[in-house]
């Protein structure tokens, strides 16, 4: 679809998150198969850096941490690095702030890195010769 909207490149890592060889834990992985493209939310604003991240319990604390106008070192228990790496490795889905577009609403499966490049692909060739006719 973005190529044929006249893109060159699109950023996906939130896709490549749930692939088989994604080292993250399966309960983060099932969380963003089972969400949609409305199951995200804007963070670090107050911070002018702001992410969309899944509505996930670390994300909601972090918006209402913003919206009382919290401190920064507030926030910072709440987005800290430390609370992803046990969000992502030992499976705590509200831990963290887990980056996250718009498109994991289109994430159904956990393919392989291949498999999934491969369907890109002939899903790619096929949009394209359909606008070619």
């Amino acid at each position: 679809a973005v190529l044929s909207l006249g893109a060159e490149a699109v950023i996906m890592g939130t896709r490549l998150l749930v692939t088989k060889e994604s080292p993250i834990h399966d309960n983060i992985k099932n969380a963003l198969l089972n969400a949609s493209e409305l199951d995200t939310m804007l963070v670090m604003r107050s911070l002018n850096a702001t992410h969309r991240v899944l509505n996930n319990d670390a994300a909601n604390q972090c918006v209402d941490l913003e919206n009382k106008k919290a401190e920064f070192a507030e926030l910072y228990e709440v987005i800290k690095g430390e609370n992803a790496n046990e969000m992502y490795y030992k499976g705590i889905v509200g831990k963290g702030i887990l980056s996250c577009g718009q498109g994991i609403g289109l994430a159904h499966d956990i393919p392989s890195v291949k498999e999934l490049f491969d369907r890109m692909a002939e899903e790619a060739e096929s949009t394209l010769s359909r606008f070619s006719n």
